[in-house]
């Protein structure tokens, strides 16, 4: 059961949901028709796509279903998108998914819902799968890569995922919002940051899921995990005191492919090799930038 289920509208806050998106095809308009479906007060809610650089159709597809759109072209990132959004939004919290994701109608309720301890300054719900078409995403959910129960208290400090979190404006107002220089992690940095310089308290409320539609080939994968491998070499650059890459870990990495051929058979081993060769290429390779 989703948090809030009885809750009053009075005591819903203000939120704004912002999407970022580039190029963003049918799937854009899967996610904008289920946020419009929301179980929240009129009211209380707006939605903005941001449109970053798209060459396709996405601001028309968007504009055509009644949903607003802001533009940002200044910075080929993601992170400056959403900036923009939260700049934009009205909303005491600003609500953050992706343009891959489908919002259950409770998902922003189950958020939101009171009450949210004083000391919280994001509230993370699950990512789950959208599909399981694949065995590459059969595995992703499987393993947990893109679960907050795995992936937030993973080092020292826990982190959230921008696919499903929710976040006090003063708070993103105090820090400025993201960095806009790097492309991947910058969600886990702002996390470390509000913890570190506000000492604000990130809240999981499982039970409020958004729907994600995970890798599908081997190829996605593997650039999955070149990215995220980039996004480590930015942390341990940004946080060189906080940010450990222990020999424990690592070791637990390569005894998750023996664990993986033994529970899973030979795609289970083979998605662990792949995760964790793109992520040491990602690593070697060095962070991300913007300008890139």
């Amino acid at each position: 059961m989703v948090p809030g289920g009885g809750v009053g509208v009075s005591a819903l806050p203000r939120a704004s949901v912002v999407v970022p998106v580039k190029d963003g095809g049918e799937g854009i308009e899967r996610l904008v028709r289920s946020l419009q479906a929301l179980d929240y007060p009129r009211d209380r809610i707006e939605i903005l796509v941001v449109d970053n650089r798209s060459t396709d159709r996405t601001a028309e597809r968007v504009a055509a279903l009644g949903a607003a759109v802001v533009r940002a072209d200044d910075v080929a990132s993601s992170y400056h998108a959403r900036n923009v959004g939260w700049r934009a939004a009205s909303g005491e919290w600003i609500a953050f998914t992706d343009a891959d994701c489908v919002a259950p109608a409770g998902w922003l309720r189950g958020l939101l819902a009171p009450p949210i301890p004083p000391a919280a300054g994001a509230i993370l719900g699950e990512v789950v799968a959208l599909e399981l078409e694949t065995a590459v995403q059969r595995l992703t959910e499987r393993f947990g890569i893109m679960k907050h129960a795995v992936t937030m208290p993973h080092k020292r400090l826990a982190c959230f995922s921008t696919a499903n979190v929710a976040i006090r404006r003063d708070v993103l107002e105090r820090l400025g919002g993201f960095r806009e220089d790097v492309r991947y992690f910058g969600d886990m940095e702002l996390s470390w940051r509000m913890q570190l310089e506000l000492g604000v308290e990130l809240v999981f409320r499982p039970e409020a899921e958004i729907l994600h539609r995970h890798r599908r080939t081997w190829a996605e994968l593997w650039r999955h995990g070149v990215q995220h491998g980039r996004g480590v070499a930015f942390m341990k650059r940004a946080y060189p005191d906080r940010y450990a890459i222990e020999a424990r870990e690592q070791a637990g990495r390569v005894g998750g492919i023996v664990r993986a051929l033994a529970r899973d058979g030979a795609a289970g081993a083979m998605f662990q090799v792949v995760w964790l060769a793109g992520m040491t290429a990602g690593y070697l390779r060095g962070p991300a930038w913007s300008r890139e």
